[in-house]
C-alpha cells in the first residue's frame, strides 16, 4: 500500500499538496480474494450512494485479478484508534484501462464527507505516478459538464478539455473529454 501524507510522501506529485485527510492508497489486484471481496463491497455502497443508477458500475469479483489491463485503486483513512478492530474506511476509488501508452479513467469517486479535503487529489497524483512508471504517455477521461468539482480536479491536475458531446450522460447533459499529456 501507498502511504500519502503532507509529511511523508514517497511519490513527487504528492510532494507539497495540502491535505485534510491523509490516505493509504492501495490496489485491488494485491489484495487476498476474501480482502478484495470487503473492499469491492465498501466501493459498492459508495458508489450506490453517489451515482444514479443508470451511471453505475457493477463492483464484483471479476475487477479482482480477472482483467490484467483494468486497475481499481482505493483510498482508506487513516485508523484513529485500533479499538474498533482497526479497520480504515473506503473513502475513495478510481478505475482505469491502460492499453499500451494510453490510459482511460472510467471512474473516481470521493465520498460525500471527504469531499473537499485533498483526497481526490491524492488519488490522481497516484493514479499519475503509476502510470509514468509504467510508461503511459497520456490520460483520458470523460466528465459530466454538470460534475464542476470534477472537472476543479481534473483541470487542478493538468487535464485539458479536448471535445464535447451534446446528450453524453442524458438529455440535456453535455459529456466533456480531457486528457492530460505524462510526458
Amino acid at each position: 500500500m501507498h502511504r500519502s501524507s503532507t509529511s511523508t510522501s514517497t511519490s513527487s506529485s504528492l510532494a507539497g499538496l495540502e491535505m485534510d485527510t491523509p490516505l493509504v492508497i492501495g490496489e485491488l489486484r494485491t489484495l487476498k480474494q476474501d480482502e478484495a471481496s470487503a473492499v469491492l463491497e465498501e466501493i459498492a455502497r459508495i458508489e450506490r450512494r453517489t451515482f444514479p443508477t443508470s451511471e453505475a458500475m457493477q463492483f464484483d469479483m471479476s475487477l479482482w485479478r480477472k482483467k490484467p489491463n483494468s486497475r481499481v485503486i482505493y483510498g482508506r483513512t487513516r485508523a484513529e484508534s485500533k479499538t474498533a478492530g482497526g479497520a480504515e474506511a473506503v473513502v475513495a476509488y478510481a478505475v482505469y484501462v491502460r492499453v499500451k501508452e494510453k490510459a482511460l479513467l472510467h471512474k473516481i469517486c470521493v465520498e460525500g464527507g471527504h469531499r473537499g479535503r485533498g483526497v481526490g487529489r491524492q488519488m490522481m497524483a497516484y493514479i499519475e505516478d503509476q502510470l509514468r512508471r509504467e510508461g503511459c504517455q497520456a490520460v483520458h477521461l470523460w466528465v459530466d459538464g454538470e460534475r464542476t468539482a470534477a472537472r476543479r480536479l481534473y483541470r487542478s491536475r493538468g487535464f485539458e478539455q479536448t471535445g464535447l458531446v451534446d446528450d453524453y450522460y442524458g438529455n440535456g447533459r453535455t459529456g466533456i473529454k480531457m486528457a492530460l499529456d505524462l510526458v
